[in-house]
């Protein structure tokens, strides 16, 4: 289970990234058994805005990477569907397809491959 200490330890490490020019807070909210988080970051350039989401639990760490301008344009997440993907439940949706993703569902490791990913998309736009 993602704690406060957790986000921050986040925070920190996307702090550190060169395309990462200012990280929010969004929200915090923590009852006994359960998290929710948000943040934004800013990117370089900054039209570009990537959107941070954990929903903790007990048993799950469910989570949302969304790069966007005015417009979505690539999301990782591991909501339980398309139970036919390599590392299921883990996927990204880019343009109009969906994939399996190479990410863990541990927050704290895959922070810094959701910013390379970004990084790459970003030098093709």
């Amino acid at each position: 289970m993602l704690h406060k200490f957790d986000i921050y330890k986040i925070i920190a490490a996307l702090r550190k990234i060169s395309i990462v020019s200012n990280v929010e807070i969004l929200l915090i909210d923590e009852i006994e058994h359960r998290g929710f988080y948000k943040l934004r970051c800013t990117l370089v350039p900054s039209k570009f805005k990537l959107d941070i989401k954990y929903v903790s639990t007990e048993k799950d760490i469910l989570y949302s990477y969304q790069l966007y301008t005015d417009k979505a344009i690539a999301r990782w997440d591991n909501e339980p569907h398309y139970p036919g993907f390599k590392n299921y439940p883990h996927h990204f949706h880019y343009k109009e397809n969906i994939g399996a993703s190479v990410l863990s569902g541990n927050p704290i490791h895959d922070v810094n491959k959701i910013c390379s990913f970004v990084k790459g998309i970003i030098g093709t736009i």
